[in-house]
C-alpha cells in the first residue's frame, strides 16, 4: 500500500489472517499489550525495555533482533527496503518503488502451490506492507513456530523476485485503480500540488509515492525500467532485516545468514540534493465536491539527524503547533472558530512524516469550518493563512512566553510517554524502531532522540523557529469547492 504524503493513510491487509489462527494469536497477544509500560526503565536507563541484538552479514544486510518473549509464540519479520519515491530518478517513471511493493506479494505467483501467496497463507500470517517517500517496509506476522519456514519464503523473494512482465502489467492496472481510487480525496491532489512546488521534478519528495498521474497511466510500459529499479535497489547494503517476538536471537542469526547470504550487494546510487524551495509560494485546489476548505501550511526542516538540536524540535514541533494547549490551534479552533480540526506533522511518534533522508516539509493541515465559510467565502481562506503564518512566527520568540519552560517540560514528558507507548506490540516496536533506526544504523537511537528533546531549551525553539520558519522555506496550498467560485 503507498501512503501517498504526508497524511495518515490505512494499510489494506493483502494476506488477512485465518480467524481462527486470529483468534489465537491475539489471545496469546493481549496479556502482553501492557508490559511495556510495566517495564518502563527508570530515569537514567535506556528508553528500550528490551535488548536490541545486530549482526552485519558480509553482504552488507544489516539483522536486528529484539527478543520479546512476553508476547508468547509470535514473531515478526520485519524487512525495510531503504528506497521509496525519492529514489525514482529516471524522468516518466514516478511510482516504482510502490509498483514493486504490490509486486513482491506475487513472486513465483504462476507457480500454483509454490507460489509465495499460497506459502505464507498456510502459514495463517498477517502480510501487509506499505511504500513511503525514502523506504518501502515489509511486515509480516506469524508464530514462532513458523520462523524458519517465514524466513526463507522472505528471503526467496528479497533475493531472487520472481515476476513476468505479465504480473507487472497487471500490478502496473492495480496501482492506476489504487490512484483513482485515492485521487477521490482532495488531499491527494493538495499533496501533489504542495510537492510540486516545494521540489519540482529534480527530486524524488516532488511527487507523492503513487506517483505523477501521466506515469502511472504509462507504468505497463515500464518493465524495463521497473526491473532496472528493483535490480538496483533491492540489495543486501540497501536494506535491513529487523525480527521481533518470542525468538532467540543466535537461531534468527543462524537462518539469516543461511538463506540471505547469497543475495549479492551492489553500489546505491546518489540522490542528487533538492532545490531550495525559493519561497515564499502559493498553490491552490478547485474541488467539484462541496466540501470543506482546507489549507495546508508548510516549512521546509532540515534533514533528519537522531538527537542534534534541530531534529529533536522537529519531534516536539507538532505539540507546540498544533497540540490542544498550542496557542495558534487554541486561536482557530476555539477563540476565533475558524477550523474544526488542525493537525502538524501528522505521521504519529511511529512515523513522523516530516524526517526524512533529505530536508522534509513540516505541515500544518486545516479543514475549516463549512458553515462559516459557506457565509464568508475566500476571504476567511486568506485569514487562516495569515492567523497560521503569525502563530508560526510566535515562536520565534517562545523562550519570552510566560511559562515558556514549564510548557516545554511537559512537552517532553508527553513525547517520551508516547514513545514507550508505540511499542505496545513486536509490531510496533520494529516500526518505531526501524522508522529511526535507518538514519544512523544505531541500535540506541530511540535512547539518542529522548536524550535530544531532553536537552532541549526554549531558546532552541527560538533559534530553530528564526533559522527555518521563514518566507523562502514557505509554501501553502488552499483548496476549496469550485461550487463557491
Amino acid at each position: 500500500m503507498s501512503e501517498h504524503a504526508s497524511r495518515p493513510a490505512i494499510e489494506l491487509d493483502r494476506q488477512p489472517l485465518n480467524e481462527e489462527v486470529k483468534n489465537a494469536m491475539q489471545s496469546k497477544i493481549i496479556i502482553g499489550l501492557v508490559i511495556p509500560l510495566l517495564l518502563v526503565a527508570p530515569a537514567g536507563a535506556g528508553v528500550m525495555p528490551w535488548e536490541v541484538h545486530k549482526r552485519t552479514l558480509p553482504n552488507g544486510l544489516d539483522v536486528l533482533v529484539i527478543p520479546t518473549p512476553e508476547f508468547r509464540q509470535v514473531v515478526n519479520f520485519n524487512t525495510l527496503i531503504l528506497a521509496g519515491s525519492r529514489n525514482e530518478l529516471e524522468k516518466g517513471r514516478s511510482g516504482l518503488a510502490h509498483l514493486f511493493e504490490h509486486i513482491a506479494f506475487r513472486h513465483r505467483f504462476d507457480e500454483g502451490e509454490k507460489s509465495y501467496s499460497s506459502q505464507i497463507d498456510r502459514l495463517g500470517a498477517f502480510n501487509n506492507a506499505w511504500t513511503w517517500f525514502d523506504v518501502t517496509y515489509y511486515h509480516p506476522v506469524t508464530f514462532t513456530s513458523n520462523l524458519e519456514a517465514l524466513v526463507r519464503l522472505e528471503a526467496e523473494r528479497f533475493v531472487d523476485m520472481q515476476f513476468t512482465e505479465r504480473i507487472y502489467r497487471t500490478e502496473a492496472g492495480a496501482v492506476l485503480g489504487e490512484y483513482r481510487r485515492i485521487a477521490s480525496d482532495p488531499g491527494l491532489r493538495m499533496d501533489e500540488v504542495i510537492s510540486d512546488l516545494a521540489y519540482g521534478a529534480s527530486h524524488g519528495y516532488g511527487h507523492t509515492t503513487l506517483g505523477y498521474l501521466q506515469d502511472v497511466e504509462d507504468m505497463p510500459n515500464s518493465y524495463r525500467a521497473g526491473r532496472a529499479f528493483y535490480e538496483t535497489f533491492y540489495r543486501p547494503n540497501n536494506a535491513v532485516v529487523l525480527v521481533t517476538g518470542d525468538v532467540d536471537p543466535q537461531r534468527v542469526f543462524a537462518l539469516v545468514e543461511q538463506v540471505y547470504g547469497s543475495w549479492q550487494p551492489r553500489p546505491i546510487p546518489e540522490v542528487p540534493d533538492p532545490r531550495r524551495v525559493g519561497g515564499p509560494k502559493k498553490g491552490h485546489v478547485d474541488w467539484e465536491s462541496d466540501v470543506p476548505p482546507q489549507v495546508d501550511f508548510a516549512y521546509r526542516v532540515p534533514a533528519f539527524e537522531p538527537g542534534t538540536t534541530e531534529s529533536s524540535v522537529i519531534m516536539i514541533l507538532p505539540e507546540l503547533i498544533s497540540g490542544e494547549t498550542a496557542p495558534l490551534y487554541q486561536k482557530l479552533r476555539y477563540e476565533e472558530k475558524l477550523a474544526t480540526s488542525m493537525a502538524t506533522d501528522t505521521g504519529t511518534v511511529i512515523r513522523r512524516s516530516a524526517t526524512g533522508f533529505d530536508p522534509r516539509l513540516l505541515e500544518t493541515y486545516i479543514t475549516l469550518d463549512k458553515g462559516r465559510y459557506d457565509k464568508e467565502g475566500k476571504p476567511m481562506i486568506e485569514r487562516v493563512v495569515g492567523e497560521t503564518e503569525r502563530g508560526l512566527d510566535e515562536l520565534k520568540n517562545f523562550s519570552s512566553r510566560s511559562g515558556a519552560a514549564r510548557t516545554l517540560a511537559a512537552i517532553k514528558s508527553r513525547f517520551r510517554y508516547d514513545l514507550l507507548a508505540a511499542l505496545d506490540s513486536p509490531a510496533h516496536i520494529a516500526e518505531t524502531f526501524s522508522w529511526y533506526y535507518r538514519f544512523n544504523r544505531n541500535p540506541d537511537v530511540l535512547d539518542q532522540l529522548v536524550e535530544g528533546v531532553d536537552k532541549l531549551t526554549p531558546q532552541d525553539i527560538d533559534s530553530f523557529a528564526r533559522k527555518h520558519f521563514v518566507p523562502a522555506n514557505r509554501v501553502v496550498v488552499t483548496m476549496e469547492p469550485k461550487s463557491a467560485n
